[in-house]
């Protein structure tokens, strides 16, 4: 009866015993399974899991078995008591305990075992039965019932009630008792101190009561609802509120209704009939059919009409209808005036329809193309235009984009994807730079643009990965592969190259193409333009050889000769000083 371990099993009761489960998890995780570290709270849970875990579905079971605690009393466990029996049975050769209280908790123990026998496992019935148990043991009516409360008990505890479902396969003989209980407390024969004890937990006497108090819950949901919207047509996302409606309509069909419910759903404008609501809907959409044919000059509704979802879906929804003979031939020849596209006629509309908008749009990105300069189209200026560009790149990857379409935003150079954006972003910065200095050699870390310097050292590294169309666009350009490893030369070294010249030349002012040593003539414009940037120690060295800072060659200085200048400033003094 899966309907019933359904109610039960509900929402409410998997999050509690999720929320107790996962607070022993992380206790076990912790390495702390121990009982002694269990709040209250939580060490009733687990006792209450030990006593019902027969009830549990497969999938909570499973749960409880993962986790490294152990759900047997250490002091009170089932092998323990097994144990003491054994004990009893080798002494005196039976089982039959004396009603005296040294052995008072042992028979209990043993008549529940009796009473529960159907949940015992087969080594635990086999073990007992070796001992001699008497199943047919006689079990005082006041000590039955005093077990099947504990057991009603547990229930309570675990679901926060006591309905208890009739003919339950988990438990039938706690089923059973609950409905004894009823039955007896109707004929006024249930003792005053059972009836006390069941009230306690709060005991459903009639099932009626039940009913009748979910029916008010609902029928009180639907006012409120009434209240706020002014109707009682409830929107299908109330799925409990929408099927107790349906029942009550039901009801009244079957003559099974009460005639004070039905005065009270009255009272509110209860819809016994959706026949009205239907025809009123189907007329709304079919004047928004009108005004949509109005508008666009045709019927041809898309399923997914952004302005007008629920329309698109209605549309839909006619043709279906249609397909299987069920629309009526009114409603047919209404459409049918608006120039309805019906199912068969759909693939062949759908087709001149898609190929329009698609050549619409093509014409628009070719239009922001030419003043944004590129076709990643930004979602803040055109964001229509930037989700059907997301969708030709998804046909692309899906291999559902004709080979045509493909070669015509090829021409427009469209990138496939965001990161192709960029590449062609910086592939058109190259083609200003070649248009610029005659060559595609962009110095590292070019101040006009760091980003492009960066990218083409990138591409040339990344040469095997590129695929044939990028590489037939660099080549095109004369793209210079060159992948050359920067030689960093120290300071030092570099200023002695200086001295050298200067002690060959007569001056410091070095040529920035300088063809026999051109990392000097570059080193040496470099010193001039950052002048300001360099320390104080290294100023002094230059303007000790006459180094000039200006464009003009400095004039040769008769009182400091070169190789005074060395003296001063031997190479293990430079490198000690900087």
């Amino acid at each position: 009866m899966p309907h019933l371990e359904n109610k039960l099993f509900d929402e409410n009761f998997l999050y509690s015993w999720n929320l107790n489960y996962q607070k022993l998890a992380a206790l076990c995780k912790a390495g702390q399974p121990a009982a002694a570290n269990l709040d209250d709270q939580l060490a009733q849970w687990v006792s209450i899991q030990r006593r019902i875990r027969h009830m549990l579905p497969t999938k909570l079971k499973s749960k409880l078995a993962a986790l490294h605690f152990d759900f047997e009393e250490k002091n009170f466990s089932w092998a323990t008591r097994y144990r003491q029996l054994a004990g009893f049975a080798q002494k005196n050769g039976h089982t039959c305990l004396p009603p005296d209280r040294r052995h008072e908790e042992l028979r209990d123990w043993l008549v529940r075992q009796v009473v529960g026998r159907s949940f015992l496992s087969k080594d635990q019935y086999r073990k007992l039965d070796r001992l001699g148990v008497d199943w047919d043991m006689p079990i005082s009516r006041e000590h039955r019932w005093e077990q099947m409360y504990w057991k009603l008990k547990d229930f309570y505890l675990t679901f926060g009630h006591c309905r208890v479902p009739q003919k339950w396969a988990k438990d039938k003989p706690l089923a059973h008792w609950v409905t004894v209980q009823r039955r007896l407390h109707a004929r006024n024969k249930l003792r005053e101190d059972r009836k006390r004890k069941l009230n306690e937990l709060h005991f459903v006497w009639s099932i009626r009561e039940v009913y009748e108090s979910q029916w008010e819950h609902y029928f009180q949901q639907l006012a409120s609802f009434h209240n706020d919207q002014g109707h009682c047509s409830v929107p299908g996302k109330y799925e409990k509120l929408v099927s107790w409606i349906e029942r009550q309509r039901l009801a009244k069909k079957d003559n099974a209704l009460p005639a004070d419910r039905e005065k009270r759903l009255d009272a509110i404008g209860f819809i016994w009939s959706c026949e009205g609501i239907k025809k009123r809907l189907w007329d709304e959409r079919y004047d928004q059919l009108r005004a949509f044919h109005r508008q666009h000059g045709h019927s041809f509704v898309p399923v997914n009409f952004r302005e007008n979802k629920s329309l698109g879906t209605w549309v839909a929804t006619q043709r279906g209808l249609e397909a299987q003979g069920r629309l009526g031939p009114v409603k047919k020849k209404m459409l049918d005036t608006l120039g309805f596209v019906w199912s068969r006629d759909t693939q062949r509309q759908v087709k001149s329809a898609y190929d329009t908008q698609w050549e619409f749009s093509f014409q628009k990105l070719q239009v922001y193309k030419g003043v944004h300069g590129s076709c990643q189209v930004s979602l803040k200026i055109d964001p229509a235009l930037q989700r059907w560009t997301c969708w030709q790149r998804r046909l692309f990857y899906q291999g559902r984009l004709p080979p045509e379409r493909i070669d015509r935003l090829n021409e427009i150079r469209f990138p496939w994807s965001v990161q192709e954006g960029y590449w062609m972003r910086m592939y058109d910065a190259l083609l200003d730079f070649n248009r610029q200095f005659g060559h595609t050699r962009v110095p590292s870390q070019w101040k006009p643009d760091p980003r492009l310097a960066a990218w083409v050292y990138r591409v040339r590294l990344n040469q095997p990965e590129l695929t044939q169309q990028k590489i037939e666009l660099l080549n095109r350009i004369g793209f210079d592969w060159t992948l050359s490893q920067r030689n960093v030369v120290p300071w030092g070294e570099m200023y002695n190259r200086l001295v050298a010249f200067r002690q060959q030349r007569g001056h410091a002012h070095v040529p920035v193409r300088f063809q026999e040593d051109p990392k000097l003539g570059k080193w040496a414009s470099k010193m001039r333009h950052e002048r300001g940037k360099l320390a104080p120690e290294r100023i002094s060295l230059l303007d000790a050889v006459g180094f000039s800072w200006g464009s003009k060659p400095a004039p040769v200085y008769g009182a400091c000769p070169p190789c005074k200048i060395i003296e001063r400033y031997p190479p293990e003094n430079i490198r000690h000083r900087l």
